[in-house]
């Protein structure tokens, strides 16, 4: 019995076994000849297309990698003239906006936090004067 599936594969080998089969059967049945003989050509036509896809899907797995490879590389020398452009204009340069990076911004100082109930400013501690 043929594969009861939708897949084309399984398409296929149904048509395979129903014209192979009925070709055994064409004496019987000579009035089937020419839808026969159209379903060998599209059986032909159909098994070619799917081995110049497979082909083209390698092709693509290929180009796909290829791809991935060169945008490693790109961000490589991006990265590397972003150095360049840093070194020439400075890290926190506007100017490095026209190139397509953004400056660093510029470190800022932390306030130091003041205890719970001061106001201001501790004083020291005056000096025990001994008389």
């Amino acid at each position: 019995m043929a594969a009861k599936g939708q897949s084309l594969a399984e398409k296929l080998s149904r048509w395979g076994v129903t014209a192979s089969n009925l070709k055994e059967h064409l004496e019987e049945m000579p009035h089937v000849a020419p839808d026969l003989e159209a379903m060998d050509k599209v059986i032909s036509e159909a098994r070619t297309l799917e081995s110049q896809l497979e082909s083209l899907r390698g092709q693509a797995r290929e180009a796909g990698a290829r791809l991935q490879e060169m945008a490693r590389d790109g961000e490589k020398l991006r990265s590397r003239l972003r150095a360049h452009l840093q070194a020439k204009f400075g890290s926190t340069s506007e100017n490095l906006l026209k190139f397509g990076f953004r400056p660093r911004r510029s470190p800022r100082r932390a306030r130091t936090p003041e205890a719970p109930g001061t106001e201001g400013p501790v004083a020291a501690p005056a000096a025990i004067v001994k008389e």
